[in-house]
């Protein structure tokens, strides 16, 4: 008798769920490039400037360095909550023309582009550019 229950009650649920939508359960996700360049006041690039993207929820950071002509650019970087600032800092003081300022720009504030349509909880490529002027300490 209980398994003819068991059984009845089995079958009532997988009928009674069968017009309905099944649900997505997942994190959300979207992959991000960030690239750019680093100039001084005067216009000038700068090398060797340390560009630290931070994610929101402490998400593990990925530091890239500007190249001779002052730009930058980091490989896709999966984000499960997205993309809160980039940090800007001079490690070097006056070898790469002067002892520049940390600067942290928020990542909202920066022109973020859809590259690469995602599907379901993965959100797809972002193309951030973070273009900016250091001032000297």
């Amino acid at each position: 008798m209980q398994r003819l229950m068991y059984m009845l009650l089995g079958a009532l649920g997988f009928t009674s769920c069968g017009c309905m939508p099944m649900d997505m359960y997942g994190t959300p996700t979207a992959d991000y490039t960030i690239k750019g360049k680093v100039t001084d006041a005067e216009g000038n690039a700068i090398k060797g400037i340390v560009v630290s993207p931070k994610f929101y929820g402490g998400e593990p950071q990925l530091e890239v360095v500007t190249a001779e002509d002052g730009t930058f650019a980091t490989d896709q970087i999966r984000s499960t909550i997205g993309l809160d600032s980039i940090t800007f800092t001079d490690t070097d003081g006056e070898a790469n023309g002067g002892d520049f300022q940390t600067v942290e720009l928020d990542a909202d504030k920066l022109p973020q582009t859809k590259v690469a349509e995602g599907d379901g909880w993965y959100e797809g490529v972002y193309e951030v550019t973070a273009d900016v002027k250091l001032e000297k300490k």
